[in-house]
C-alpha cells in the first residue's frame, strides 16, 4: 500500500501519523468487517481483533489510558508501524520478513506499558532522550522484579523490538541509542529449557471411549429430534411455519381459530410452569403461534382473550412442548416426553458439543481449526472417493483473514470418516449460520455477533464439561455406573483430543469407534490429512505414543518372562531372544521428531501382541504379507491381523494369548452345538474351536515338556540367557507339533 502515511518520516511534513489514520489499513481483515467502524490513530481504544485470522479468538482492545499522556504519541506510532510493516532485521533473530501476529500486540502492549511508566517516573517524556545508561538502569529494574525469568526476557525483548522499528518512526519517537544490551552477561535471565515436550495430558481411556460413544449416540439419535424442534421454534418465531398459514383476521379471531384447531386435533394449550410449581396458559407462546399482527405485538393477548382461552375447556399441558421424540437409544426412545421450550436452547448446545467431539476427535484437526469451519465444508475426492473436510490451517504467521469467496485457495483438506460428515450435516441443518460453531446458536451477543465470530475455545471447553454432566444426569440408570466416568486428571479440554486419539490409534488399533469403524481406519484417514505437509505435529504425536507403548511392552514382556511366563509356537525362541535383547532402557531425553523415530527403531523388537496370539514379525516369512501380494495388494510394513494365517511361522503364543484362546474356544463350542444356528455357521464355529483347541493343547504340551526338562537341570524358557548365536542355531525349547506347522490352505486364517 503506497500512501503518504507509509513514506519515510523524513519525507513527510508532519512526522506524526494523522489522528484519523486507520490503524489496520495495511492488514487483511475478517470477512464482513465494517470499514467505517475501524479504529483510528487518535482513538483511546484500538480494536485490532478484525485483523486476527481466527474467528474463534477474541483479542482484547489496546487501552491507551494505561500509558502516560506524554508518551502515548510515540508508543502509538510504534504500534502503528508494527501493524504496517514486517519485522525489521534483528541482530539476534532473523525472521525473514514475517509480520507480527495480531495476538502478539497484546503482550507487547503490556510489556512496553511497564517501560513507559518507568520512563515517566524518571522524568523522560521523549523516546529520543533515552540514553544507554537509562536502558541499563531499566534492565536492572526488570531483573529486580519478582517475575518469572521468561517474563523478564519478554519485557526486555519488547524494548529491543521498539528499537528495531526506529526506521519507521519519527526522530522524536525512536530510541537513539545503539541496539539495547547486545552482549550477554552472567546475570542475564535464562528461559527454562522446556524443549518440545508435549505436556498435554491424555483423556483417560475409559472417559474418552464413553464420551465418543455418547457423542455418536447424540448425533445419530438425539440430534435430529433437537434439530427439528429448533427449526420449528425458529420458523414459529419468524411466522413462517406451515402451521401458521391458516390464521387470519384480528387477534381475537385468531385466538378463536387456535381454540378450534386444538379441539379438532386434540392438542392441549401450551403451559407455563412457575417457580412455585403451578402451571398457567403460556400466552406468549400462543401469540407466536397465531402470528399476532405487528401492531399488536407489544400488547400481546388481552385479558378478555386470556379468559377465552381459560374458559375453552381445553386441557393445559405441563409445559410448552415443541417437536416429537423419534430417536432411539438401545431400542428405546431417548426420552419419554417431548422437548420443552425452556430446555431447547440447552439441548441445542449439547447437540453442538456432541458434534464438536465427533469432528475434532475423529479428524485430528486442532480445536481452532474446527471452530473456524464454515457450512459447505463437506467434500468428496472425485478420484479416490475419500470423504474430505475443507478448512483452514490453524498455525502459521502468514495466514490471512480472507473473505469466504477468496478463502478457497487458502483451504486445506482433512481426510475424514463418515461420522464426521454426519456431524457436519447435522450442524448445517440447524440454521443459516456463517460458521458450523457460531458464537452462539441461541443467544448471540452484540459484542460478538454470529456474522463475524465463531465460538471461543473456553466456551467449547465449558460445553464439553456441560455435555458430560448432561449425559450423566439424563441417561444414568439407578444402580448402574455413570455413562461417562469423569476424567481423573483434569477437566475436559478440546486441546487434549489429538494426544488422546494418537494413544488409541497406537494402543487399540482394532478398537471400535462405531459400527464397522476401527481406529486403524481413522489412523489411515488422519495420516493422509497430514502427509506431505509442513505441519508434522500429528506424526510426532503418533511416534511418541508408539515409542511409549513399545517401551512399556518391552518392560512387561521381560518381567513376565522372568516370572516364568511360558511361550510356545514356531517363533517362541525368537520372541524370547528379542525381549531379552531390548528389555533394558535407561531413559533418554529427546526434543525432535526424528530423534523419537531413531529411538523407536532402536527399542522396537517388532513384537506385536494381537488377539489370542503374538506376531514376531519377520518380513520374509510373514504369511499375511504373502497373502496380500498374491491378491495383488501392496505389502505392508508390519503385520496385517486381518490376513493372519494359523500356519505362519512368525506366530508365538504367550500365557496371555492362551487365556484369550480358551475364552474363544468356549464361545465357539457353544455356537457349534447350537442346533438353532445355521449349519454353515455351526461348521465354521466347529473348525475355529478345533484350531483354538490345537493351539491350547500344543502350548500345554510344551509347558509340560519344559517342566520335565527343568527337573533334569535345563531351563528351556530361560535358555536364551546363556546361549549365543541366532535363534535358529540354538537348541529348541520343545518341538512345536508338526500338524500346526504343516501346510494349510491359504483360506485357513488364524482363529481370531
Amino acid at each position: 500500500m503506497t500512501t503518504a502515511a507509509l513514506l519515510p518520516f523524513e519525507q513527510q511534513e508532519n512526522p506524526w501519523p494523522a489522528v484519523d489514520t486507520v490503524i489496520l489499513r495495511n492488514r487483511p481483515l475478517r470477512a464482513g468487517t465494517d470499514q467505517a467502524m475501524l479504529s483510528r490513530f487518535g482513538d483511546p481504544l484500538w480494536h485490532i481483533k478484525p485483523a486476527h485470522p481466527d474467528a474463534h479468538v477474541n483479542v482484547a482492545a489496546l487501552t491507551w489510558a494505561r500509558y502516560p499522556d506524554t508518551l502515548q504519541l510515540p508508543f502509538k506510532s510504534f504500534f502503528l508501524a508494527a501493524l504496517d510493516h514486517p519485522y525489521p532485521g534483528d541482530p539476534a533473530v532473523q525472521r525473514g520478513g514475517e509480520r507480527a501476529g495480531v495476538a502478539t500486540f497484546r503482550y507487547w502492549f503490556m510489556d512496553l506499558e511497564i517501560f513507559a511508566k518507568w520512563l515517566d517516573g524518571h522524568g523522560i517524556t521523549r523516546l529520543c532522550d533515552v540514553t544507554a545508561q537509562d536502558l541499563d538502569a531499566y534492565r536492572a529494574h526488570v531483573l529486580g522484579l519478582s517475575r518469572k525469568e521468561g517474563r523478564k526476557i519478554d519485557m526486555l525483548a519488547a524494548v529491543r523490538t521498539l528499537w528495531l522499528y526506529g526506521l519507521h518512526l519519527p526522530e522524536e519517537g525512536r530510541l537513539s541509542t545503539g541496539y539495547p544490551w547486545p552482549g550477554t552477561s552472567d546475570d542475564d535471565p535464562k528461559r527454562p529449557a522446556e524443549g518440545r515436550e508435549n505436556k498435554t495430558p491424555r483423556i483417560a481411556p475409559e472417559t474418552m471411549t464413553a464420551l465418543l460413544a455418547w457423542a455418536l449416540h447424540v448425533v445419530e439419535s438425539v440430534g435430529p429430534d433437537v434439530r427439528d424442534a429448533w427449526v420449528t421454534h425458529q420458523q414459529t418465531n419468524a411466522g413462517v411455519h406451515p402451521s401458521q398459514a391458516g390464521y387470519r383476521g384480528p387477534t381475537c379471531d385468531r385466538v378463536l381459530q387456535y381454540i378450534e384447531r386444538c379441539r379438532r386435533t386434540g392438542e392441549s394449550l401450551p403451559g407455563l410452569r412457575h417457580k412455585d410449581g403451578t402451571v398457567t396458559v403460556n400466552c406468549n407462546a400462543i401469540k407466536r403461534m397465531i402470528r399476532t399482527p405487528e401492531l399488536k405485538v407489544r400488547v400481546g393477548i388481552t385479558p378478555n382473550q386470556k379468559r377465552m382461552l381459560s374458559n375453552s375447556g381445553l386441557p393445559v399441558a405441563q409445559d410448552t412442548y415443541v417437536g416429537q421424540i423419534t430417536g432411539l437409544i438401545d431400542g428405546r426412545p431417548w426420552r419419554e416426553t417431548p422437548i420443552t421450550l425452556t430446555e431447547l436452547r440447552t439441548l441445542v448446545r449439547m447437540v453442538a458439543a456432541a458434534c464438536f467431539v465427533v469432528i475434532c476427535y475423529l479428524s485430528g484437526a486442532r480445536p481452532g481449526e474446527v471452530l473456524n469451519l464454515r457450512p459447505g465444508c463437506r467434500e468428496v475426492d472425485e478420484e479416490t472417493g475419500e470423504l474430505l473436510m475443507a478448512g483452514r490451517r490453524g498455525k502459521g504467521f502468514d495466514r490471512a483473514s480472507l473473505l469466504p469467496e477468496e478463502a478457497r485457495e487458502d483451504q486445506r483438506p482433512w481426510v475424514v470418516v463418515s461420522p464426521v460428515h454426519a456431524a457436519i450435516a447435522l450442524l448445517e441443518s440447524l440454521g443459516d449460520y456463517p460458521f458450523l460453531f457460531p458464537a452462539s446458536f441461541t443467544n448471540p451477543h452484540a459484542a460478538r455477533p454470529n456474522e463475524f465470530n465463531a465460538r471461543q475455545g473456553w466456551s467449547i471447553n465449558n460445553d464439553l464439561e456441560d455435555f458430560l454432566a448432561w449425559v450423566n444426569a439424563t441417561f444414568h440408570r439407578l444402580g448402574a455406573a455413570l455413562p461417562i466416568p469423569p476424567d481423573p486428571t483434569k477437566h475436559l479440554h478440546a486441546s487434549r483430543f489429538r494426544r488422546t486419539l494418537a494413544y488409541f490409534i497406537v494402543r487399540r488399533p482394532r478398537g471400535l469407534v462405531a459400527a464397522a469403524l476401527q481406529y486403524a481406519h481413522v489412523h489411515t484417514k488422519v495420516t493422509l490429512s497430514y502427509a506431505g505437509r509442513s505441519d508434522t505435529t500429528w506424526m510426532d504425536d503418533i511416534h511418541i505414543e508408539t515409542l511409549e507403548m513399545v517401551l512399556e511392552q518391552n518392560e512387561q514382556d521381560a518381567r513376565l518372562l522372568d516370572e516364568g511366563e511360558h511361550v510356545s509356537g514356531p517363533s517362541a525362541d525368537e520372541y524370547r531372544h528379542r525381549v531379552r535383547a531390548r528389555a533394558r532402557f535407561a531413559g533418554r531425553v529427546v526434543t525432535a521428531g526424528k530423534s523419537v523415530e531413531r529411538l523407536q527403531d532402536q527399542a522396537n523388537p517388532n513384537i506385536h501382541h494381537g488377539e489370542g496370539m503374538t506376531c514376531v514379525w519377520r518380513r520374509e516369512t510373514a504369511a499375511c504379507r504373502q497373502a496380500r501380494l498374491e491378491a495383488g495388494l501392496p505389502a505392508q510394513a508390519g503385520p496385517d491381523e486381518s490376513e493372519c494365517r494359523s500356519a505362519c511361522s512368525n506366530l508365538a503364543y504367550t500365557d496371555r494369548s492362551i487365556v484369550e484362546q480358551r475364552l474363544r474356544f468356549r464361545r465357539w463350542e457353544v455356537t457349534a452345538a447350537d442346533r438353532l444356528a445355521p449349519r454353515p455357521l455351526r461348521d465354521r464355529a466347529a473348525a475355529l474351536a478345533a484350531g483354538s483347541r490345537a493351539i491350547i493343547d500344543a502350548h500345554e504340551l510344551t509347558t509340560v515338556s519344559n517342566q520335565q526338562t527343568r527337573e533334569h537341570g535345563w531351563d528351556a524358557d530361560h535358555a536364551t540367557r546363556t546361549q549365543t548365536g541366532p535363534p535358529s542355531a540354538r537348541r529348541p525349547t520343545a518341538s512345536w507339533p508338526a500338524h500346526l506347522c504343516a501346510h494349510r490352505p491359504e483360506s485357513s486364517r488364524h482363529p481370531s
